[in-house]
């Protein structure tokens, strides 16, 4: 910030996750007007947390329980557009983003917040899972979809950053042309903070949780930093790790990878695009990106090893840069990464989705 610019800070929970917004306000800019805002992006969010999530009672779960009833089913007109470039994601990415996976999310636990105490499920039951899959319809992005029996659709691997985006938009459009949004990690910016970019941090996944050390920072503005981890929701047993980011070709949780970001100017198809190849791993990830047109990755592997494509490695600050520790406190307050680890214990609000 400079003389020239102030700023508003908003933190809430929505969509199961700790919310952090930041507006930058330019010198002369109406901050009540500012303030009404940021009261109406909140509202957005926590609305669509309730709507777009797959196990409670809004929009996206009635249309569940139409297509487990065996009906066919009107597609909410809220989540038409995202229901479709879902679809179209889908198929782009040949299939490793799987939007109806909420069978399968549902068996291995991961549709509540606190996942209980229990072994991985059987394996008939995923293997059934699976099979309604495979003999689900497509959707044509029409107003109805089914029957599809054994199908409930989960948009947790696309919805942050598809309602983040049109939140900052929106603010564009109100005359707030320079705002951040960091959506439990999922991080998107507009414009400058003051007379500088925004800097955004990638937090180490094997970092304490109360204590994020950053892996990476870069220089960011008019685009989104979306990371996928086995950090952010898992359980271990027998001594495996399993994470919330199912693999849609096994049924069973993603394998191989740590941690993957993607830097993109379109946040849906970042996250969605960053959810496949975490699923994709090791072996099928630079092939997915280059098929989905996703330039900038960052991976941590199973061991630890960090590595960037060629056309985000000049733009990230490392680690090792970052220890000096000014750059990395800015970088951490900017993002949000140590709100995020203190709100942790209050983002379990029953009547939002905890999938995003």
């Amino acid at each position: 910030m400079t003389s020239e610019t102030s700023g508003l800070e908003r933190q809430f929970v929505a969509m199961g996750s700790p919310i952090l917004l930041r507006i930058t306000l330019e010198r002369g800019a109406p901050r009540d007007e500012a303030e009404r805002a940021a009261d109406e992006v909140r509202k957005l969010l926590v609305e669509f947390g309730v709507e777009g999530w797959a196990w409670g009672s809004g929009a996206l779960a009635r249309f569940n329980a139409e297509l487990a009833a065996g009906r066919r089913a009107r597609v909410p007109e809220l989540l038409r557009p995202l229901l479709a470039r879902a679809w179209q994601i889908h198929h782009d990415s040949d299939g490793w983003f799987e939007p109806r996976i909420g069978t399968l999310v549902r068996l291995w636990g991961f549709d509540q917040a606190e996942r209980e105490d229990l072994p991985p499920p059987d394996a008939a039951a995923v293997a059934a899972a699976l099979q309604a899959l495979r003999e689900a319809p497509a959707y044509d992005g029409g107003d109805h979809y089914g029957a599809a029996p054994g199908i409930a659709w989960d948009i947790g691997a696309i919805g942050k950053g598809y309602i983040v985006d049109l939140a900052l938009d929106w603010l564009e459009h109100r005359g707030f042309a320079h705002a951040l949004i960091n959506a439990g990690g999922n991080v998107a910016a507009r414009g400058r903070n003051g007379e500088r970019p925004w800097c955004i941090g990638i937090r180490d996944p094997r970092s304490a949780p109360l204590q994020p050390e950053l892996l990476a920072a870069l220089d960011s503005g008019d685009e989104s930093v979306i990371t996928h981890g086995d950090d952010q929701r898992f359980f271990e047993h027998a001594g495996t790790r399993y994470t919330h980011v199912l693999q849609p070709r096994s049924g069973a949780p993603a394998q191989g990878l740590r941690a993957l970001t993607v830097v993109h100017r379109d946040g849906t198809l970042a996250d969605a695009g960053g959810a496949a190849l975490f699923a994709a791993g090791p072996a099928y990830w630079p092939e997915l990106a280059r098929r989905l047109g996703l330039e900038q990755v960052l991976v941590v592997d199973a061991d630890g090893g960090v590595h960037a494509t060629a056309a985000l490695a000049p733009r990230l600050q490392a680690r090792e840069a970052l220890d000096s520790g000014t750059s990395a406190r800015e970088a951490a307050r900017q993002s949000g990464l140590h709100e995020r680890t203190i709100w942790r214990m209050k983002a379990d609000d029953k009547d939002q989705g905890s999938l995003f």
